[in-house]
């Protein structure tokens, strides 16, 4: 069970926390209002919407990108920082220019 501790000001507890206080468990919290639960008919309530700031849209995209991104491999990681800190590590300058020649071309 949770217990939920709240600060008494003058004898009055008011609001939610009394009402969830024993809400915990496996039990099932009912959204049906008194007259609900009496069997008479429901009334027609409005649909909810949900709308998403831009922000929460660029979050959605950036957690489905690191989802889908390929595993570090740090063994590989490891050997390349030996090697430059050996100073066998060697550069290409051409094939670094290539690269970035497509890249940009790729792009437009």
């Amino acid at each position: 069970m949770i217990k939920i501790m709240s600060n008494e000001i003058d004898g009055v507890n008011t609001g939610i926390l009394p009402k969830i206080a024993d809400v915990g468990g496996n039990r099932r919290v009912s959204s049906e209002t008194p007259a609900d639960q009496q069997g008479e008919a429901p009334k027609a309530r409005p649909a909810d919407t949900v709308a998403l700031t831009d922000n929460a849209k660029l979050l959605a995209r950036i957690e489905d990108a690191v989802a889908e991104a390929p595993e570090v491999d740090t063994a590989r990681v490891d050997a390349i920082k030996a090697s430059i800190q050996d100073g066998s590590y060697k550069i290409d300058d051409r094939q670094i220019a290539d690269k970035i020649l497509r890249s940009d071309v790729e792009r437009g």
